[in-house]
């Protein structure tokens, strides 16, 4: 048995797959200690050393990036992610036997079924937990309700609650 489905990798796509990762994610904490241990650094280099004020004033950028990158977590991602090179392209997702194949002008990707340790189902869409530590989006946008049922039967038993609903 064999199905196939395309989507576009525009910026709804990319939103979803954010939004739906922050809801198992839970709520984050930025990183204080990195960033101040970025500010004390800076007030070494400016007042302790004789180096340039240059290196001073790059550590204090990078404080206030990654501050900005906390706070803005969300355009931030989006923004990065519409720069990459797959951004804009129709992505073929096959569902068989084996896994799930995605193709695209850049990237053509297997992932075999025995690789997903488990997932989650959200109003969305599938998260995808993979052995190797990663995770897999798969937007319930682009699939109908027969591979959707096709998932549901492949991933029998790897099914899990989502961890903010559980509680």
């Amino acid at each position: 048995m064999q199905f196939e489905t395309h989507f576009m990798l525009d910026r709804e796509h990319y939103a979803e797959c954010f939004d739906q990762s922050m809801l198992l994610k839970g709520p984050q904490k930025p990183r204080y200690i990195f960033i101040a241990g970025l500010i004390i650094a800076g007030l070494f280099f400016l007042f302790a050393t004789d180096v340039q004020g240059l290196l001073a004033w790059f550590f204090f950028a990078i404080a206030v990036l990654e501050y900005f990158s906390f706070k803005y977590k969300r355009p931030w991602w989006l923004t990065r992610q519409m720069m990459s090179k797959n951004s804009g392209n129709k992505i073929t997702l096959i569902f068989d036997d084996q896994g799930i194949e995605n193709k695209s002008v850049y990237i053509n990707n297997q992932l075999a079924w025995q690789s997903i340790d488990n997932f989650y189902e959200t109003d969305a869409g599938f998260m995808l937990n993979l052995h190797q530590g990663g995770q897999q989006y798969l937007s319930k946008a682009c699939l109908d309700d027969s591979i959707q049922a096709y998932i549901q039967q492949q991933l029998s038993g790897k099914k899990q609650p989502i961890p903010s609903l559980a509680k």
